[in-house]
């Protein structure tokens, strides 16, 4: 303890003549640039030309291993998402096991296999590295692709997009990848319901032959592994995979806009905006001015210290966030900003979001700024290698991308050299807020405040699969107008006086749910009384009931809520039976937009909005019949938009009357597929007041 006291006193004397020779006037001199002492990964190639990181990584029993394909592959076209389905078809049965035993067999090792349209990876216990890698090697070298599972993925994948369509993100994805891109670039090529269709077992099996070869791979082992015994796998398992020539094809060039444009996505009903000003840009992974322009991202909206966070966010408290990247890529990158902003400041939000483009563009950053951006980009850097698979992806990186030797050895000096001119010279070259896209996925009412933003007063208009429309209108084809397919549907369905002499309807569904008959029970009482019950053996699953005014829903455990105001309006044209013959009453509108086989049969596509705008429904009528064939309508379910399609099979008529109700329905919601039979349905009886108590 004495010595301790003597060498503090003997700092606390010398405390004075070191504050003297300090000059705090001066920013204190930045140290050497520092060199990370980064392991190198361990590699060689097999003669099939697989090319094989290891990184040893002894502190638990695991390993893992991925497979990454170096591919260019030729564009998809009208059969956009082949690519996307050969991941999940490799883990879907070999030539040697049928998917129930590729399951059973990796669920044995406790292991984890996935594919993807470039690749495999896995991982489990050491002690099960064998097994591992039989599994993984089955896999790409005898994928046995059946149609049974590509149609379970195919309707997967249709029900995805169809929750998708209203998704404010998914619209803004498909849209952004369109204006930038085109839809003959790969980064432009969006799958839809359509695309999907054309797809088929042999288009997927030749996507898997072309590419799934050796000699464009790498493979990453990463775990408690020696390189040794490393190499004794991968020549065991993957030596018998045969190389081919693989095709490389060549892609359209992606320039940035000339001046300012608009592209606008119809969101109906929407309260909020999601705004993105993006354009492509040539940054290619590698170019010294990668980690330039991270670091300015880093200033501009790289996290909640951004300039755009604390400007939107933090001071004008119009959005939970704004943020924006600026990305590399080795076919073309991009940089964007993006914000989800209240209907009511969308335009002020993207004079805010190009206010701070021009700023950062035609202002120098403050050393400061520049200083805090470096000390969360060598942070995030030192953390990502807490992670023994970051060497290996490192590693792979500097190959497949030519990266000048040592680049991320010298990744913290490169950031600790950057210096304020540097960032500005990297704005003024690839900030561009003149030449951008301006894209909104929102309320259409929100339409005539963007035009000013458009250089030349135009707004283009996409649809959520980012294909070019038309602003809304009732389009007319073949002669035919919606009023036309409205008139005819009222006519198919017992005419203007059967629909007339309704004054209430009561109709009883059942369909199964996870094993057990639920009986659905509907009253309708014209012009404002609606009941609906749902209830599985004998225990009411649901209950809504709107009176007028008021109305209240309730689920199981007995637990209600009152229904807002908003909540009733929507249902308002639902619940006067007479609304298709009034529908200004309901502030419901019809467009006519297209033609569409459904299973089959031709239909008019009409898109319906009622309650002004705030509720939209895309129907589907037969031309032959008539009839409305198909629904598709979004509902908010525990905060979160759900898309429901619903296919009419068949209709009947009400006894007593010539007005006739679906009666076999096929509904699709969240994956899951009911089918609804009616049971029962009455028209004008007496129905007491009691069956709408609140």
């Amino acid at each position: 303890m004495r010595k301790i006291l003597i060498t503090i006193g003997l700092l606390a004397l010398m405390q004075p003549a070191f504050s003297q020779s300090l000059d705090r006037s001066k920013r204190p001199e930045p140290g050497p640039a520092k060199t990370l002492n980064l392991a190198d990964a361990k590699s060689f190639t097999l003669a099939n030309g697989l090319k094989v990181f290891v990184v040893e990584n002894h502190k638990l029993p695991v390993i893992s291993a991925s497979v990454i394909l170096d591919i260019r592959p030729e564009l998809e076209g009208s059969k956009a998402g082949v690519s996307s389905l050969v991941g999940p078809l490799l883990t879907s049965g070999t030539k040697s096991r049928t998917k129930n035993e590729f399951d059973e067999e990796v669920d044995m090792i406790a292991a984890r296999i996935s594919g993807s349209s470039s690749g495999i990876s896995g991982s489990s216990l050491v002690k099960h590295a064998d097994n591992l890698f039989e599994l993984m090697s089955d896999a790409l070298l005898n994928a046995d692709f059946q149609q049974k599972e590509l149609d379970r993925l195919l309707l997967q994948m249709q029900s995805g997009l169809s929750m998708g369509e209203n998704n404010a993100e998914f619209m803004l994805s498909n849209v952004k990848s369109t204006v930038l891109y085109g839809n003959r670039h790969p980064y432009g090529e969006v799958t839809t319901p359509q695309t999907l269709k054309n797809i088929t077992l042999a288009d997927v099996k030749s996507y898997y032959n072309t590419y799934f070869k050796p000699n464009v791979g790498y493979l990453a082992i990463v775990g408690d592994v020696t390189f040794e015994e490393a190499k004794r796998l991968v020549e065991k398992h993957f030596s018998a995979w045969e190389e081919q020539q693989v095709p490389i094809a060549r892609y359209p060039g992606a320039l940035a806009p000339e001046q300012n444009q608009v592209s606008f996505a119809a969101r109906d009903g929407a309260v909020q905006s999601v705004i993105e000003i993006a354009y492509p840009i040539h940054l290619i992974p590698g170019h010294k001015d990668v980690i330039t322009t991270r670091a300015l991202n880093q200033i501009l909206g790289g996290g909640s210290q951004g300039r755009l966070f604390q400007n939107l966010r933090e001071d004008k408290a119009w959005t939970y966030g704004s943020y924006s990247s600026i990305n590399a890529d080795d076919i073309v990158g991009n940089v964007s900003v993006h914000v989800m902003a209240r209907n009511e400041v969308t335009d002020s939000s993207i004079v805010e979001m190009q206010k701070e483009l021009h700023k950062i563009r035609n202002e120098k950053v403050s050393e400061e700024e520049l200083q805090s951006a470096k000390n969360a980009i060598i942070g995030s850097f030192s953390r990502s290698l807490e992670s023994a698979s970051t060497i290996a992806r490192f590693a792979i990186m500097e190959d497949m991308y030519r990266l000048p030797k040592g680049y991320y050895k010298n990744y913290v000096k490169s950031v600790e050299e950057l210096t304020v001119d540097d960032l500005h010279k990297a704005a003024q070259k690839y900030i561009q807020p003149e030449k951008s896209h301006i894209i909104v996925v929102g309320n259409p009412s929100e339409i005539e405040k963007l035009k000013r933003f458009s250089a030349d007063g135009e707004i283009k208009y996409y649809d959520a699969y980012g294909k070019e429309t038309k602003p809304r209108e009732d389009r007319v084809i073949d002669g035919v107008s919606s009023k036309d397919v409205v008139k005819k549907y009222i006519n198919a369905i017992g005419g203007e006086s059967a629909i007339k002499e309704l004054d209430n309807i009561t109709l009883l569904y059942s369909f199964n749910q996870m094993g057990q008959e639920v009986k659905m029970q509907r009253i309708i009482q014209s012009p404002d009384k609606y009941k609906e019950v749902m209830v599985a053996s004998g225990m009411e699953m649901r209950r809504k009931v709107v009176n007028g005014n008021k109305g209240m829903e309730s689920g199981m455990g007995g637990s209600s809520k009152e229904l807002t105001q908003e909540e009733i309006d929507e249902m308002k044209d639902e619940m006067d039976l007479q609304s298709i013959l009034n529908p200004d009453k309901y502030g419901v509108s019809y467009y006519l937009q297209d033609t569409e086989d459904v299973d089959g049969k031709k239909a008019y596509v009409v898109e319906k909005l009622a309650n002004n705008g705030k509720k939209k429904t895309v129907e589907y009528y037969d031309m032959e019949t008539g009839l409305l064939i198909r629904t598709i309508g979004t509902m908010e379910i525990q905060g979160q938009t759900v898309t429901i399609l619903t296919d009419i099979l068949e209709y009947e008529e009400v006894k007593g009357s010539k007005y006739k109700v679906p009666s076999k329905l096929k509904q699709s919601m969240m994956g899951q597929e009911m089918n609804l039979k009616l049971d029962n349905v009455r028209v004008n009886r007496k129905i007491k007041d009691r069956e709408f108590k609140l």
